[in-house]
Formats: structure tokens, sequence, C-alpha cells
């Protein structure tokens, strides 16, 4: 395969050089790189974690049809799980259940599929079939990212320390992302919003309640059951911001989930993890600063109720690959200097939408949270929605 945007600089200076550098092998990372690699843009992904902490990383995930599509265009569908696909789940309000969603044959429905799904496909993809470079371990990553110099990354590992000049970085590394953290100080505007809850996540190893996803509305909070195979669940319950996981043993977690879905009957099982996570949004603006550009929750965190952060990442990939083809390939910088405007409109529609589902969800629960008046309300809206679903 011929590669092309390598820069001589970095040949002139004794470093490394690649066209494009991209911190962080989750799936926006992964698939951004199978991108540029498919089209020959040279491009290497480094990664602080090892391979097999990527592999195994349980995270949900559904693929909504822009994203569908896109792999599509990219002549990449392969890498998405094959069967039915499917948009289904559960709503249960003080234990009735409620089906949502459907199921079908329509190329405009979306597809199931967990991230460590996706992710052990595109790294097989990308390093075994199409030589891909993916260094993990990496450790003391520095950028610079000057405005007369070619952009730099050096980075440790087992062999030594390393410096590889390059065209552009892409920071892919998530909400504590260590690329964002080389912007400097008042460049970046930082739009955040915190709920006043958390959900106690905890990976259980009990076969799933049900085979689709169950959300669950009560009036003693939110809980929500995600399948993680056969033999194992994610199960959430909303808790305080101040808890800890210790608050949380799993004699609490399975009285909780019981009362919460109104299931007597469940039984208990280990539980393998346990992790409180604050619910917040959060928007950097710009995306980008000089020949760094953010990409899925380096730029934005979005609450987990609406599923939208692995898909508003994969809108920022097509996004920016398409930008960096044509500056690669064509010398054009105008797509990479509009990245960030073009990017920001659909981030903040899936920021209303997730603020919006999560505030009925959880305000539809526990009055305590917002009051009875505010509980009424968000019930009437839950109500509205299956009324229109039958539409």
């Amino acid at each position: 395969m011929t590669e092309t945007g390598i820069n001589q600089a970095g040949v002139e200076s004794g470093g490394e050089q690649t066209a494009v550098v991209i911190v962080g092998a989750g799936v926006a990372g992964l698939t951004l790189a199978s991108f540029l690699r498919k089209s020959g843009v040279a491009c290497i992904v480094l990664e602080r974690r090892n391979r097999t902490y990527i592999e195994a990383r349980q995270r949900a995930g559904f693929l909504e049809p822009r994203a569908v599509k896109m792999f599509e265009r990219w002549e990449m569908e392969t890498l998405l799980p094959e069967g039915p696909i499917a948009q289904h789940g559960e709503i249960r309000i003080n234990g009735a259940a409620r089906p949502f969603g459907s199921v079908g044959d329509n190329a405009e429905q979306g597809r199931f599929c967990t991230q460590q799904q996706l992710v052990s496909n595109l790294l097989r993809k990308l390093i075994d079939e199409m030589d891909g470079d993916v260094r993990f371990d990496v450790a003391e990553m520095s950028i610079v990212n000057e405005e007369l110099d070619q952009p730099r990354v050096s980075y440790s590992d087992a062999s030594g320390r390393h410096e590889i000049v390059c065209n552009y970085i892409v920071g892919c590394d998530g909400g504590h992302s260590a690329s964002r953290n080389t912007v400097p100080h008042g460049v970046l505007t930082k739009y955040s919003y915190e709920f006043g809850y958390a959900w106690l996540a905890a990976l259980v190893s009990a076969a799933p309640l049900s085979g689709q996803a169950i959300m669950a509305v009560s009036d003693h909070g939110f809980a929500a059951q995600i399948t993680r195979g056969p033999n194992k669940s994610r199960v959430y319950l909303q808790c305080d911001v101040s808890d800890s996981p210790q608050d949380w043993p799993a004699e609490r977690i399975w009285d909780e989930l019981r009362l919460r879905l109104g299931d007597g009957s469940i039984p208990d099982a280990d539980v393998l993890s346990r992790d409180v996570i604050p619910l917040r949004s959060v928007v950097y603006e710009p995306m980008q600063y000089r020949k760094l550009f953010l990409v899925g929750d380096a730029a934005h965190l979005v609450p987990p109720t609406g599923a939208k952060g692995m898909n508003l990442a994969l809108h920022d990939v097509d996004v920016i690959s398409k930008a960096l083809l044509s500056a690669v390939h064509d010398g054009d910088e105008t797509l990479l200097q509009g990245y960030s405007h073009d990017a920001l409109p659909d981030v903040w529609k899936e920021q209303e939408f997730s603020v919006s589902m999560t505030d009925l969800m959880h305000d539809s629960g526990d009055p305590k949270q917002h009051g009875t008046f505010r509980q009424m309300i968000a019930r009437t809206r839950i109500e509205k929605f299956f009324a229109a679903a039958k539409q």
C-alpha cells in the first residue's frame, strides 16, 4: 500500500515521521486509523493501555443507522456484528413492564454492538489485515504543537524514548484526554452541566434478566440492566454523587435492583466490579487547536442514558477523516480548518437529546430528586412517548 502525506522534516531531524498521529485506541481512534490506512494515509496510533485491556474493557454500544451507513460507505461493514437488526427494549414503571422499539429488516435501523466487540474487530482488521501501526503501553507522552513548527509527539515505552514528527495530531483519548490537556489555558471554552446524581455501575456474573435492555422508573430511583453475554449483566442504580463503591455491597445492590425493577424473584449473584459514575454533560469548544483535533470524549461527554456517546464519536470520525484526506491527498486544509464548526452543531443536538432523556428517566422516578410535580410531568411525557410509538 502506498502511503502519502509523510512530511520529511522528521527525516532531517532524526525523528520518526508519519502524516497523522492518533492518540487513543478506542472505537474512535481505531476507526479513524482504519479509514486513513484504507485511503493510503500514513498514521500511528498511540495507546497507554495494553491490547488485552483494550479488548476486554466492558462498555455498552448501539450503532445508530448513520454509523452503520458510515461503515458501509467505507466498505468496512464486515466489522459490524452480523444477524438481525433490532431496536427494542423494556421500560418498567413501578414494576409494570412496557416494551418499546421495533424489530425488522429496515435498512434505516441500527445495530446493537458492544464497544469491546467492535474494538476487537477493528484491531484485527487494522493490525492483522492492513499492517497498521498501533503502539500499546505508551507512557510520558508529550505533544509539541507550535504555530510555525512541525507537530511532534514524544513518548516512552519499554524500549526507551521516541519522537514522531507528523503533519496532524488527533486526540481520541477520552474524557481525561492527555492530548486536550496540552492546549494552552484559555484557548478552549468548557461548557458543563452536573445532573446532581450518579449511577452505581456493577458488572455481575448473572444471566441477563432479559435479552433486551431494561430501564426502570420507580419511586425508589432509576435502575437499568444491559446484557453482557450469556452469563454476565451490567446493572445501573441511581445513587448519590457522594457515594463510593464501598457504600454498595452486593447485598444492597441486589436488594435495590429487586425493589426498583419490581421483581422479588431476582436471585443474588457475584458482583465482579463496581464504580460510581457522576452523570454530567461536557462540551469543549473549539474542538481543535492549530494542528491538534479532538474527537469523541476528548471533546465532549454525554450521560449514558441516551446511548449517544459512541455514535457521536463516530460522527466526529466521519467529519475529521474527510478533512484529513482532503488535506493530505489534495493539500487543501479548508475542511480541517472548519472541523470544529462542522462537528459542533451535531454535538449540541445530541447533548439536548441526552439531557432531555436523562431528566425524563430520573424526574419520573424518586420524587426526592425534584419533587412530585416534576415526577408527574415526567411520567406524563413517558405516556406521550408510548402513545406516539403506537401511531
